[in-house]
């Protein structure tokens, strides 16, 4: 389903908390029309999306990677130095530890940038070209993928793709951020698109990670 109508910040980040973001997307009637949409269906952005694109699934290392299609500029982002990070190496140890020191909030566009200023490197998120103009980019101390940037082509706006398991569980638990559509669904794999639209409800489901137990699925009346 789209986003609500409202307007809502959305937040999320890194597993190990290095790279954090924002997103303020504005109410309804403020947000930008994708340019490709047809004018009787528009589609406000941001939008939410399953994904098929090879390129994307091995970059995530999801077999359906789900997104947050922003533009650049609704975004912000706040980064732990490189220099003078204080995260324990040992899980244990982090018991109780205060939250290292992070930078200010800033402009998405001023970190998510291939060719940063000298000024603006003093960080742990990092990119990769994946295919010509396509960055993806993630944080190099726990190696969580974030998100995905792209040359855009004229009349669309810079966009900043983030991957929707990095967004806090808050946000997740309701339903604002529900995905709406499926893109790249002629690369998709077969298997992967009846998940996605069918789905598996006959698999044995286990409550964690034992199999013994089994959890029984309520009908809806």
């Amino acid at each position: 389903m789209p986003l609500p109508a409202e307007a809502l910040s959305v937040d999320g980040g890194c597993n190990c908390g290095a790279v954090r973001y924002r997103v303020a997307i504005p109410a309804l009637g403020d947000r930008p029309l994708h340019p490709l949409a047809p004018a009787e269906d528009p589609v406000p952005m941001p939008f939410l999306a399953l994904d098929h694109c090879n390129d994307c699934r091995r970059a995530t290392a999801s077999v359906l990677p789900a997104w947050l299609c922003a533009p650049i500029d609704m975004c912000s982002v706040s980064l732990v130095p490189a220099s003078s990070p204080t995260l324990a190496t040992k899980a244990a140890a982090r018991e109780g530890q205060p939250e290292e020191q992070r930078g200010p909030w800033i402009p998405a566009t001023d970190a998510f940038t291939p060719t940063p200023t000298p000024d603006n490197t003093d960080h742990l998120l990092k990119n990769y070209e994946s295919s010509p103009e396509r960055w993806r980019w993630f944080c190099s101390r726990c190696g969580t993928n974030v998100a995905y940037t792209a040359t855009m082509p004229e009349g669309f706006p810079s966009m900043l793709d983030i991957t929707l398991g990095s967004v806090n569980r808050s946000h997740l638990d309701g339903d604002a951020l529900v995905p709406e559509r499926h893109l790249w669904w002629d690369y998709g794999i077969d298997w992967i698109r009846r998940l996605a639209t069918e789905g598996y409800g006959a698999l044995p489901i286990h409550p964690d990670y034992r199999i013994a137990d089994k959890v029984t699925l309520q009908k809806p009346s």
